[in-house]
């Protein structure tokens, strides 16, 4: 495996959304494509947790990928996320985003019940074989599908299966993490937790999948850079401005982030539901205090760093 197919910053990116017509805003996805283009990124992972991919039908999940690959195709790779309770519906939107050109599925367990290390095996096992050689991530994510991952699986998948390439880690358990750095060497490491992006960039993951970097993604890609030169003091700056942007979002809840991108002229509608919008209280102090941030940010980038 290429380990430098997945480093850089990947957007988590949002699903636009028509909240009146009950369907998803497609004609929204080239805007955003170009935006994060623009901005350097390596790439775009979508229909995770900020995705809301969760929240959509296999059918709705099908054509936003298509939208997303059509409009990415020869700029961007595009890892898509494929996790679903059920196995067989696991399998079905794997193949359809290896069919359209994903450069890699992300696969979320189920999460309805806590399962062993024996049953999460036969699962991935079952939907890596499916793909063939299209790569594949776990998506671990403990906090919300009850069921860690870890890198002994990663280990164990990865003997029988040579699809699996690595996985997107979105925890902040430092035990875990240090298992997983053991393989730096040998698979892709994305780091999900926005808090933690610099030490571990600079531990040896290899990138990060960042919901706050559909927001500001230019910093996310200083941020990157900084790690790789080992520019310990800028990267310090990066990730506090990085912390504060997550603590205005609420951790990149996706409320606060489409508001922020509607607010900086991206217009994706709303949050998919059950999310609510945020409301008229809610919303003028938050867009203030964004737009404070950004120009912060911006004259901090011009200073490099």
């Amino acid at each position: 495996m290429n380990l430098e197919s997945f480093t850089g910053v990947w957007v988590a990116m949002i699903t636009p959304w028509d909240r009146g017509a009950s369907q998803v805003k497609l004609e929204a996805v080239p805007g955003l494509v170009d935006r994060f283009g623009a901005a350097g990124v390596r790439g775009l992972f979508i229909l995770g947790t900020t995705g809301e991919g969760t929240l959509l039908s296999p059918k709705q999940r099908m054509a936003l990928a298509e939208a997303v690959l059509a409009a990415a195709r020869g700029t961007l790779p595009v890892i898509v996320h494929v996790g679903h309770d059920r196995p067989d519906a696991a399998l079905e939107l794997a193949a359809h985003a290896a069919d359209a050109g994903a450069a890699a599925v992300a696969v979320s367990p189920p999460c309805r019940y806590r399962l062993s290390s024996e049953e999460l095996l036969a699962h991935y096992l079952c939907v890596a074989e499916a793909l063939d050689s299209t790569p594949l991530l776990l998506y671990d994510i403990p906090a919300t599908t009850g069921n860690p991952l870890g890198a002994k699986l990663l280990c164990e998948l990865a003997d029988e299966a040579p699809n699996v390439v690595g996985a997107k880690v979105s925890c902040e358990d430092w035990g875990a993490w240090e298992e997983y750095l053991e393989l730096r060497d040998k698979f892709a490491l994305l780091v999900g937790s926005d808090e933690l992006a610099f030490p571990l960039l600079a531990l040896g993951a290899s990138g990060l999948v960042s919901s706050c970097a559909n927001v500001l993604p230019e910093l996310y890609v200083s941020l990157f850079k900084a790690a790789q030169a080992g520019e310990a003091a800028r990267g310090g700056v990066l990730q506090r401005l990085v912390i504060r942007l997550c603590r205005l979002t609420r951790r990149g809840r996706v409320p606060f982030v489409k508001e922020a991108l509607n607010a900086l002229g991206q217009d994706v509608g709303e949050p998919v539901p059950p999310l609510l919008p945020l409301t008229a209280e809610e919303r003028e102090p938050f867009v203030r205090a964004l737009l404070d941030l950004v120009s912060e940010v911006e004259k901090t980038l011009e200073e490099g760093g």
